[in-house]
């Protein structure tokens, strides 16, 4: 704006183009309306011309008529065409006022008086276009009343009719009413027009900083999500982790009975669509309680976790090796029919006695041993795991019967295979 108290209300306001362009629109209507007021000042100057002066015909009024139409240019033309030059038009329209006088008493004496009178419109004019804090204007006007009165004295004491004296004196002091009055009123609209802007601005600065503050919520809950995600695939990753614990025994490392049950559901079901046959190879230490009892738990331990390296070791790639419970393995030989299921049992069972782990009590080996129970699995029994299972621990406790650290195979006789059994169903 354009006084002291709201020329520059923030160094910051004037940086915002949007503010920028309502200061402009403001000094656009300011410089329209003193455009309008000066304009018709002066054509109702030029009438009265024609009522007071009637020797001057219409001198006066064809003088006046170019300025009341450049007035009136600068109206309509000031939030338009001539918009950026709204400055240089509000200055112009101030002293067109100046102008008629100046040509009035040069060309059409008879009005020189009536011309005078329109002086009173330049402070008018400027106190709308330029408006100032009370004590500037007063200020302001107190100067051109200095000057004023100093051409009415000039005028008086060169014998200068009277009445053009007394018709300007009226002038000043109208103009100077009206000018105090115009000039508080835009001071006000102006105060009243920069709270608001400051307003809106104070609320413009603050929907930035809510949007800043959305802007970096959004962050924050994209990190969220993106740590979300990471932690649900390390979440599914401990939950396959557990699932694959959860199988395993915690001693020895091998498949425990969860998982040995699952195998063996798989297993059956497989043969009993397709065929083949796969072996149950269940194995007991011997005398294990013996070792438990003369060299400690801890001991007992060793040797089963030594034994199940041993077996993991021997076996074959795609066969299975569990923990049956306590100090009984089984193994599943898939594709696997009577005589490789006796050459592996063979196997398992020399290997572990000649991984050499120390047994006192178990004579006359002196070390670890294995006695070992097989039985074959195929479409004949594959429907009855547990009867399969129950052949193999049967075998064992004859392989236990005859000496220990042996083999027998438990061969099902009377068992009809199962596609008989479907054909006679």
């Amino acid at each position: 704006m354009l006084t002291r108290a709201t020329e520059k209300p923030d160094a910051s306001a004037h940086k915002d183009r949007r503010l920028r362009a309502v200061y402009r629109r403001e000094l656009q209507n300011s410089v329209f309306v003193s455009a309008l007021i000066v304009s018709a000042g002066m054509a109702a100057a030029a009438v009265a011309g024609i009522v007071a002066a009637p020797a001057a015909g219409l001198a006066y009024p064809v003088l006046v008529l170019p300025l009341v139409i450049a007035a009136v240019l600068a109206a309509m033309n000031v939030r338009r065409t001539w918009r950026r030059y709204v400055v240089q038009l509000g200055m112009l329209v101030g002293l067109l006022p100046l102008l008629n006088t100046v040509l009035s008493i040069v060309f059409v004496r008879p009005t020189e008086f009536i011309a005078l009178g329109t002086l009173g419109l330049i402070p008018v004019a400027f106190a709308i276009f330029v408006p100032l804090e009370r004590r500037p204007h007063l200020v302001w006007l107190s100067l051109a009343g200095i000057v004023f009165f100093g051409v009415v004295v000039a005028m008086a004491t060169g014998g200068t009719d009277p009445a053009e004296v007394i018709a300007l004196i009226v002038s000043a002091a109208l103009s100077t009413g009206l000018s105090v009055g115009a000039n508080e009123i835009q001071v006000r609209r102006r105060r009243q027009m920069n709270d608001q802007l400051l307003a809106v601005r104070g609320l413009y600065g603050r929907m930035k900083e809510h949007e800043l503050d959305l802007r970096r919520q959004d962050e924050f809950l994209f990190m969220q999500q993106e740590t979300l995600v990471v932690q649900q695939a390390e979440l599914l990753r401990l939950n396959e982790e557990l699932e694959s614990i959860a199988r395993l025994d915690a001693l020895t490392g091998l498949g425990n009975r969860l998982r040995l049950n699952e195998d063996l559901a798989s297993l059956a079901g497989r043969i009993e669509r397709s065929g083949g046959t796969a072996g149950l190879l269940l194995m007991d230490l011997d005398r294990f309680k013996r070792l438990n009892d003369a060299s400690g738990h801890l001991a007992g331990d060793a040797a089963l976790r030594g034994v199940a390296e041993v077996l993991r070791k021997t076996s074959r790639v795609g066969d299975g090796v569990y923990r049956y419970g306590g100090e009984e393995f089984l193994i599943i030989l898939h594709d696997c029919d009577q005589d490789g299921l006796e050459a592996a049992g063979q196997r398992y069972i020399s290997a572990i006695e000649a991984a050499g782990m120390a047994h006192p009590d178990n004579m006359p080996y002196g070390v670890v041993t294995a006695s070992a129970g097989a039985t074959e699995l195929s479409q004949a029994n594959c429907t009855d795991v547990d009867s399969a299972l129950h052949d193999a621990d049967e075998a064992l406790y004859v392989a236990k019967a005859n000496g220990r650290n042996r083999l027998e195979i438990h061969f099902p006789a009377d068992v009809v295979p199962i596609d008989q059994r479907r054909a006679a169903s």
